[in-house]
């Protein structure tokens, strides 16, 4: 019977727990290979000790940002020498810091793991960092300390700088930027959990012209950077991105067996892009023939996020959710990716015993990809709302300390790269960072866009009242529907209303149009693949032009009200 274990981690971190796949130690990159396609499959543990070497992880390099106070950094790595010492030293430019440890058996015979807890520095400290033992030095140089943050997801957090709308000035502008540091980790997956990445893209390095615009599809990731961007702008904090992203994959690959099994997800075992083509655009096909798009659980949770757990992060942000809109597990993503989020929190705590375990997350809701019309109303707004937990809003009582920047009025029919990957990345990294500046810096700033407070019939219509939170910015009468159900109980159905009357908090809408033998049952919002064009969606504030995010609120039978949480306060619809 197979060994249950959360791998070498454990060992580092002293914990009791257990995840559900052999460790796999990758050591050098040579050995793992470069391919895109490549799958690592459990080694025999004779073959796995014989490669050890006296190593750090690869993703502790020279110009590296370590997570600030009040979070200690951890730096790890590996050895054969069980046992035996291992001696660091941290050097700021005015104090020296020493360390000792042992390196205690990890999870595979043969296989030693070290790791140091670093004292806690504030942003903007520059540090060398040496490492000593029996088989020679490693030395860590130009590392500076302050927020590490995570980017995931698939094809739209891939997107590179060079693709997006404005990339020559934002090239031009990179260099202004040294104390930003970027890695981007290569597209490798495991069938097993990794105790290290098997190889990195993009080495840690300030942004310049090819470290941020290698090419399309390579690094760096556009969301990802112009969050960072704003964030240190804004925070004035170094900043360190990983861009672990992989294009045309579900949330599933992303999770751990754990988060799946809550879930109720079963083993999945299919690995192609095949049998996922008859739901992407052309381009996505097109790319598909050229790049393995991973589709079993936890392949990629165990190569691309795993081997990361030890290192002490300030948050993450994500891009991700086409690939669950069009088949059983657009129904199940409301539990998979909250799942997900939770899981992630808790590993991270768990195996860096740094990370806080309500780590600030961020995410983008799907944008459109179809030329409006046609009118589609499954998939993409099912998954949007999945994004939420069904609240519609965020963060809310199942994901606590989230934020997202909702993206539903930003289609690009016209992409280059297909409709399905819209170029105006900017609106999306600015909408994403106000939210980051919100949730995780505690920044007095507007990051959601109108979410309904009340609704109730009136002599001129039903009123449909946002509260004195938002005042409203109303660019269409369209987008909204009631649910009309027959008197006599038959089937119902979503009709289109229009506004009849207008303010600063609250538009009022038309209720004839469910006809006199119907009544009212329901009243939804932005419920299309492609609700409008460019930033033409009905619902705005005026601070900040954040749109409202989509909603749906139907009346269980017997019924005339929906009550509900709300971002500001519980809220409650009179049918």
């Amino acid at each position: 019977m197979r060994k249950v274990c959360l791998c070498l981690f454990l060992v580092l971190t002293g914990l009791l727990g257990s995840g559900h796949s052999r460790n796999v130690l990758q050591t050098t990159a040579q050995d793992a290979g470069h391919t895109a396609e490549s799958v690592v499959q459990q080694d025999e543990p004779a073959q796995r000790a014989a490669g050890v070497t006296f190593a750090l992880a690869k993703h502790f390099q020279d110009n590296m940002v370590l997570q600030r106070a009040p979070e200690r950094a951890n730096i790890y790595g590996f050895s054969p020498d069980i046992g035996k010492k291992i001696i660091a030293q941290m050097n700021t430019p005015s104090k020296q810091y020493d360390y000792t440890t042992v390196v205690t058996a990890g999870s595979t015979a043969g296989v030693g793991v070290w790791k140091i807890t670093l004292d806690p520095l504030n942003a903007g400290v520059t540090v060398t960092i040496k490492v000593v033992s029996d088989r020679g030095t490693l030395n860590l140089k130009n590392v500076i300390f302050g927020d590490v943050w995570i980017c995931s997801g698939q094809s739209n957090m891939q997107f590179t700088v060079p693709q997006m709308i404005g990339a020559d000035k934002e090239l031009a502008d990179a260099h202004n930027y040294p104390n930003i540091r970027l890695m981007s980790v290569s597209l490798k997956k495991s069938t097993t959990p990794l105790d290290d990445l098997i190889y990195i893209d993009e080495a840690w390095t300030p942004p310049n012209n090819d470290s941020l615009g290698h090419g399309e599809w390579t690094y760096f990731s556009a969301v990802c950077w112009l969050y960072g961007k704003q964030i240190h702008k804004t925070m004035g904090v170094p900043v360190g991105l990983v861009a672990s992203v992989w294009g045309g994959t579900p949330v599933e690959a992303w999770s751990s067996p754990d988060s799946l099994r809550k879930c109720g997800v079963i083993k999945r075992e299919v690995d192609s892009a095949e049998e996922e083509e008859s739901n992407l655009d052309s381009d996505e096909k097109s790319r598909s023939r050229r790049q393995d798009y991973p589709q079993a659980n936890s392949i990629l949770w165990n190569s691309m996020i795993h081997p990361l757990l030890g290192m002490t992060i300030r948050g993450a942000i994500w891009y991700q959710g086409e690939s669950d809109a069009f088949d059983y597990r657009r129904d199940n993503y409301n539990c998979t990716f909250p799942g997900m989020i939770a899981d992630w929190r808790e590993k991270f705590s768990q195996v860096s015993q740094q990370t806080n375990p309500q780590f600030p997350f961020g995410f983008v809701q799907l944008a459109p990809f179809n030329r409006h019309p046609p009118v589609i109303t499954v998939g993409y707004p099912d998954i949007r709302w999945h994004q939420t937990a069904d609240y519609g809003y965020v963060p809310n009582p199942k994901m606590p300390k989230v934020f997202m920047a909702v993206a539903l009025d930003l289609p690009h029919f016209n992409s280059t790269y297909g409709a399905i990957h819209p170029m105006h990345k900017l609106d999306v990294g600015a909408r994403l960072a106000l939210g980051g500046l919100a949730v995780a810096y505690n920044q007095k700033v507007v990051y959601q866009g109108p979410f309904p407070k009340s609704g109730y019939f009136s002599s001129l219509g039903y009123v449909l009242d946002y509260g004195s939170t938002w005042t409203l910015d109303v660019r269409s009468q369209d987008l909204f529907e009631f649910f009309c159900e027959p008197k006599n109980g038959g089937a119902g159905k979503w009709v289109a209303t229009w506004r009849t009357a207008l303010n600063s908090t609250s538009i009022t809408f038309d209720t004839k149009v469910c006809g006199g033998d119907q009544r009212i049952r329901g009243l939804r919002y932005d419920w299309l693949t492609t609700p409008c064009y460019f930033k033409k969606c009905a619902v705005y504030s005026t601070v900040n032009s954040l749109p409202a995010p989509p909603f749906v609120f139907k009346a269980n039978p017997g019924e005339n009200e929906v009550k509900f949480s709300g971002p500001f306060g519980d809220g409650r619809l009179e049918f």
